[in-house]
């Protein structure tokens, strides 16, 4: 008789693992489809205590006081759940605004990546849902918060790191890519310093990612490097003063007075109120 009782409460911890796809309403053929689940939850204890009680040895049967501290775990858990749940919700409203990365898997089982700003928060049946784009998306299925500089980050006016050369002896315009920015957050006009010195809007030229300075901007240069300063207009000032190196060669001597007039990044030092040409 133990070992009856012994089986079939192995057979009923181990139906405990097992969870069925929509309810166990959904079969493949006359098999019904169940998926393995490696955690147990609130149900699964009870359903747990249940079987400890209908399987238990009639002739060695459990003390009360056993069964009444298990009860206790299982309202401690009980609570615990509800607060892990509640702590999930209040967190998903804090989103509003924000840009988020979402894992979701359609059903056809296929998992796509939405990536947009959360418009807002509702709930369904005590779980949050997550609207993006005008489509909705369990919390559950969040991968990435973004910050919100760091989202617009890519968006932002930006300059690989170059170097450039102009030759006194023969000398040529500057040819410079830069990315004016996109999606809202592209400046429509750029200031560029050289040697402490804004250049002329109209000794420059902007066409299909390349910015083209005039060589009349450059000459009377003294023989050196210097890093080219660019200040953008878009909506975060965007500043960029470490990315362009040009090198003068052959060109005039360096003065006492000129090295007085650049600082370490070539931008000018200018009065706050100065104004400046923007091309």
């Amino acid at each position: 008789m133990a070992d009856a009782i012994n089986t079939s409460l192995t057979q009923s911890l181990e139906d405990l693992t097992y969870t069925q796809v929509k309810n166990g309403t959904k079969k493949d053929t006359d098999t019904e489809k169940r998926t393995v689940s490696n955690e147990l939850g609130k149900e699964d204890f009870l359903q747990l205590l249940v079987c400890q009680l209908q399987n238990q040895d009639p002739l060695n049967p459990q003390e009360d006081t056993a069964f009444i501290a298990q009860l206790a775990q299982f309202s401690a858990l009980e609570q615990m759940t509800n607060m892990n749940t509640t702590l999930n919700n209040t967190s998903a409203y804090t989103m509003v605004g924000k840009e988020v990365v979402i894992n979701h898997t359609d059903s056809a089982g296929r998992t796509s990546e939405v990536r947009g700003v959360v418009d807002y928060v509702e709930m369904r049946d005590g779980d949050a849902y997550l609207s993006v784009d005008g489509k909705t998306y369990p919390v559950s299925e969040l991968v990435q918060v973004l910050d919100s500089y760091y989202a617009v980050k890519s968006h932002l006016p930006s300059i690989e790191e170059q170097t450039v050369t102009y030759d006194a002896e023969m000398p040529r315009d500057l040819a410079i890519e830069i990315n004016l920015g996109d999606e809202g957050y592209e400046a429509t006009s750029v200031a560029v310093a050289v040697n402490g010195e804004y250049i002329d809007s109209e000794l420059m030229e902007y066409e299909d990612g390349v910015l083209t300075i005039s060589k009349e901007a450059l000459r009377g240069l003294p023989t050196g490097s210097y890093y080219i300063g660019f200040f953008f207009n878009d909506p975060y000032s965007t500043t960029v003063t470490d990315k362009v190196t040009l090198k003068v060669v052959n060109g005039t001597q360096e003065t006492e007075g000129d090295k007085g007039d650049k600082d370490e990044s070539g931008t000018p030092e200018t009065e706050e109120g100065d104004k400046t040409e923007q091309a």
